[in-house]
């Protein structure tokens, strides 16, 4: 056995481990943490940032909110273009006044790392783990230095390829690869509106989505081969202004490298085993639709938390930990069902089965959109229910 640190790692300064870590070191449960990445690497790139109202109030329970984030930026209306109309949806009306917010996740890790460090928790960054490995006694884990680290517990939320998981015995992985892609790119200027743009074109979806005052991230729909190269500046400006109806707003606006973002889904089951928890990407990939990747991670975390909490704490009840996998699972599965429903309706290239000869290029997805936003506009049902999923709000008041 190595060096025992403490009764839990975590690997992975993720927006699952960081909060997971906060709140054991909170709880004066000894816990370390690992990240591959310097701290200047984890906080250098902008990516989700759509945050459900109700993460922010699990936040707030639990005394993160309002105390190391601050939830100012609010999102409650969404717009989506088509080729031949705009139509504007006040999601937060309908939940009444509960909307989203925004809130960049490389500004949450930043905040979230910087608040374990002044504290004194223990987060080495830089430090990959190479292995993991878990008997009767405890689990070790195996530094890419070859230096192990004891631990009573090891929590994988470092991503898709997590050693963690690959450690776990009698792991079922259920998956699907969707066949497109979505360029992503981040603009340096305020958003072109300050609400959300869904475009539903022909040529494959665009979005505009917010990220702060002076960012803002774009999407391009791609096939599925595609790659960055594919998509040089002047092809990425061309296909955003045509398919979010935005000519020549984006002419002088200076754009970032184009990333791929690729539509793989998937849910690990169980989220544990033995010694050994998954949370967030390790455990479960999510469609970017909604933005809900962040959103579950989180509050796997929050769970799991409690869970250790009383495991390790005082109360040595290990009945809440033992029902992690129980209690997240039905989540997830809502959550990407909600997703992946969504996707089907602002993509163009997962239409199932071929168009017969002489048929209008992409006629059918483009009248399911139509119908599905005519839907939304004449059925108060229907749109109590979707703003409800996609803000993240449980009950209505």
């Amino acid at each position: 056995m190595g060096d025992v640190t403490g009764d839990v790692v975590v690997i992975g300064a993720g927006p699952a481990g960081l909060v997971l870590a906060r709140l054991l070191h909170r709880a004066g449960i000894p816990v370390t943490v690992f990240e591959r990445r310097s701290r200047a690497e984890l906080t250098a790139k902008p990516g989700a940032g759509l945050i459900e109202y109700r993460t922010v109030e699990l936040l707030r329970s639990v005394g993160i909110a309002d105390v190391d984030l601050e939830f100012t930026l609010r999102n409650g209306r969404m717009e989506f273009r088509t080729p031949t109309a705009s139509t504007v949806f006040d999601y937060g009306r309908l939940t009444g006044d509960r909307p989203n917010y925004i809130y960049p996740q490389h500004q949450l890790v930043g905040a979230l790392s910087d608040a374990l460090v002044a504290e004194g928790a223990d987060v080495r960054f830089s430090t990959a783990v190479g292995a993991v490995r878990q008997d009767a006694d405890g689990a070790v884990v195996t530094l890419a230095d070859g230096s192990e680290v004891d631990a009573q517990v090891v929590v994988g939320c470092e991503g898709s390829r997590s050693v963690v998981a690959t450690a776990m015995t009698g792991l079922r992985t259920n998956r699907e690869d969707l066949p497109a892609r979505l360029i992503a790119v981040i603009a340096d200027a305020p958003p072109l509106e300050g609400h959300t743009l869904y475009g539903l074109h022909p040529r494959g979806f665009a979005g505009q989505m917010r990220r702060g005052p002076h960012q803002t991230r774009y999407y391009l729909e791609a096939p599925a081969t595609d790659t960055a190269a594919d998509w040089p500046e002047e092809r990425i400006r061309s296909e955003l202004a045509r398919r979010l109806d935005i000519h020549g707003k984006l002419d002088d606006v200076p754009l970032g490298e184009p990333t791929v973002v690729e539509l793989r889904v998937r849910v690990n089951e169980p989220m544990q085993d033995g010694r050994l928890f998954l949370a967030g990407d390790a455990a479960h990939l999510i469609t970017s639709a909604a933005g809900k990747g962040m959103n579950l991670a989180i509050q796997d975390a929050v769970e799991l938390a409690a869970g250790l909490v009383d495991r390790f704490g005082p109360a040595r009840d290990g009945g809440r930990l033992a029902d992690y996998t129980a209690t997240r699972l039905p989540a997830i599965w809502r959550t990407e069902a909600f997703s992946m429903w969504y996707l089907r309706v602002l993509l163009s290239g997962l239409r199932n089965g071929s168009e017969p000869a002489g048929a209008v290029p992409g006629g059918f997805t483009n009248g399911v959109r139509e119908g599905w936003l005519a839907a939304l506009l004449g059925d108060p049902l229907l749109a109590r229910w979707f703003a409800h999923a996609y803000a993240g709000v449980d009950t209505s008041p």
